[in-house]
């Protein structure tokens, strides 16, 4: 960006640019509306930030998000334990979750195979998955992937 703004605003574009899907444009543009926004709005955001990544972990079990070691959908007895979705990423459980029809557990891969970019299944939560089959009871096993070549 240059010298065009004080140095706070952009270290701001530059973080903000690190998300996913935003781009420098849209980096601006949100710096520009925090900036324009009420300080208590702005701070309200900077509390929610902290609190998410002081209080929430992955579950131990299936690596979804978790307020404790065990997620509530893992602590829930009236899940059927047999049955076991296989998602890559959390908000792919939160969709799936938001259908009201599953009524199984899940497992998080955190991310798909893609040798291009080199992530194999050594570098995602293939080995949990397997390891939790026979201990839990698995008998079937769904797969929620994402239908490319990454995906499966």
């Amino acid at each position: 960006m240059g010298a065009a703004y004080p140095e706070a605003v952009e270290r701001l574009i530059d973080q903000l640019s690190l998300m996913p899907g935003v781009g420098p444009k849209s980096a601006e543009r949100i710096a520009f509306h925090l900036l324009k926004v009420p300080t208590d709005d702005a701070l309200k955001l900077a509390v929610a930030i902290e609190e998410v990544k002081a209080q929430v972990v992955f579950c131990d079990r299936c690596f979804n998000f978790a307020a404790a070691a065990e997620c509530r959908i893992c602590g829930d007895s009236e899940r059927d334990s047999t049955v076991l979705c296989v998602v890559e990423e959390p908000r792919d459980v939160a969709a799936i979750e938001r259908t009201r029809e599953f009524r199984g557990r899940y497992h998080v891969l955190h991310g798909a195979i893609d040798h291009l970019r080199g992530i194999g299944p050594d570098k995602l939560k293939v080995r949990e998955l397997l390891l939790r089959l026979d201990p839990e009871g698995v008998e079937e096993i769904i797969l929620c992937t994402n239908p490319n070549i990454e995906g499966g």
